[in-house]
């Protein structure tokens, strides 16, 4: 599992990357995922979900209803969503096969959001 600090600096970057880089969430998300598994392959899927969660939060709490501040917290509540969503499916599909390793793979398999041909 992520410490509070990791969480804190995952949430921190996914604001950044939203706000100040004008990234699109789905970007994001894939990067993350991809920084996170190179160091720990088993971590559950459901955990990339966390720092969208806390940063959709976050910028709707400070900066309110501006347009930019708007979308951004938007994107990253769809994306967590979209990551519970992908999380569920491999929970459901068994054999334990629920790690962030085995939700890259699902998105490598051509996912229509989160994969290479998106």
């Amino acid at each position: 599992m992520l410490t509070t600090d990791v969480i804190d600096a995952l949430t921190e970057t996914v604001v950044t990357r939203l706000l100040v880089e004008q990234a699109a969430a789905r970007v994001v998300v894939v990067d993350l995922a991809h920084q996170l598994v190179a160091g720990s392959p088993t971590i559950p899927a459901l955990t990339l979900a966390l720092p969208f969660t806390l940063a959709a939060n976050a910028i709707e709490e400070m900066l309110g209803a501006g347009p930019p501040a708007l979308a951004a917290a938007q994107d990253a509540w769809r994306v967590a969503a979209l990551i519970g969503t992908d999380a569920l499916a491999l929970r459901m599909a068994g054999d334990g096969r629920d790690t962030l390793t085995d939700l890259i793979a699902l998105w490598s398999a051509g996912d229509e959001v989160f994969g290479s041909s998106a």
